[in-house]
């Protein structure tokens, strides 16, 4: 990482000057305020992200060209001073006290300054997948994982891809990162439950978020991609499984509608994105574990970015207080 730079995670006094280039990762369109017009945008580095607030003047043809220069998913410079409000850190972008933000066209950028990644080595984890692969007994099963995860473009797509925007798993090898925790969690559960087809719930643990490799664009933020918002993951995934299976000779056909069936029913209710909810027990502990690691982590990194100085710390996706001492 750039040496002398100042990552979001730094921020956390009052009136700190800001000049630095981060991640555009949204904006909200101008409103008018008591002085003229206004608007938000969030930005980010690889560190985790702020809003930001440009306040201009009553002008506003002039704040909307500003607005309108800055490009989501672009490289932009702030410079502003930070603020805490209700308790929280914000930057304040004033034009009349030297504030500015801009977007940057032509410039070198570190990627690991703007985009966090895991910590954990991504050919340890995609190895131990691997592993979990070899140990599958059932030929059939263990030929249709392979025939994806041997694809090497596809392998590295995996090694990348976040496992969301911002949710969990919002990192370069998150994806890997989730699956890997939703097949132990499996794989554990597996030994208490002996009935279980573990063969199968391991591949649809291996599988249910593989359409995800297709869902996000990474470049100086993550974004949802086109085939992200216009088709889903799951959607994407289930089709992949399936031209998996119609490949190899002589596939059984009740083997084929289960492996679907667990990445069309992962997200358990059909409120939550799933197609269809469970119908058979393997699905039922894959829905679990996978919501198990995407609800743990938002717990554990909301107290974890905890002020010293709280007791809760309020989390908008959980919609709770996590108690932070």
């Amino acid at each position: 990482m750039e040496a002398g730079r100042v990552f979001i995670e730094d921020l956390a006094d009052d009136n700190v000057e800001i000049d630095g280039q981060y991640g555009l990762r949204w904006k909200e369109d101008p409103t008018q305020y008591k002085h003229g017009y206004k608007f938000r945008m969030k930005i980010t580095d690889a560190t985790g992200e702020i809003t930001a607030t440009y306040w201009g003047n009553k002008d506003e043809a002039s704040v909307r060209a500003v607005y309108d220069s800055l490009r989501v998913n672009s490289i932009v410079r702030v410079v502003g001073t930070t603020r805490i409000w209700k308790g929280q850190l914000l930057i304040n972008i004033n034009p009349n006290r030297g504030g500015l933000v801009e977007s940057i066209d032509e410039c070198s950028y570190d990627i690991d300054d703007l985009i966090p990644r895991t910590a954990r080595d991504v050919d340890k984890m995609f190895s131990e997948i691997i592993e979990y692969v070899n140990e599958i007994g059932d030929g059939n099963i263990r030929a249709v994982l392979s025939s994806i995860l041997e694809d090497e473009d596809l392998s590295e797509m995996i090694k990348r891809s976040p496992a969301s925007v911002s949710y969990h798993c919002g990192w370069i090898g998150g994806l890997l990162e989730h699956t890997l925790n939703v097949v132990r969690s499996c794989d554990a559960i597996s030994l208490l439950y002996k009935s279980l087809d573990r063969d199968l719930l391991l591949a649809g643990a291996i599988l249910h978020d593989i359409g995800k490799v297709y869902c996000y664009d990474v470049s100086s933020t993550i974004s949802e991609s086109a085939d992200g918002r216009m088709l889903g993951h799951i959607a994407i995934g289930s089709n992949m499984v399936e031209k998996a299976c119609e490949t190899l000779p002589n596939f059984p056909k009740a083997l084929r509608l289960k492996l679907i069936h667990m990445v069309l029913a992962s997200h358990g209710e059909l409120e939550k994105g799933s197609p269809v909810i469970p119908s058979i027990p393997e699905a039922v502990v894959l829905n679990r574990a996978d919501e198990l690691d995407a609800t743990l982590e938002r717990y554990i990194k909301a107290r974890e970015d905890g002020n010293e100085e709280d007791i809760f710390r309020y989390d908008n996706t959980l919609r709770t207080k996590v108690f932070l001492l």
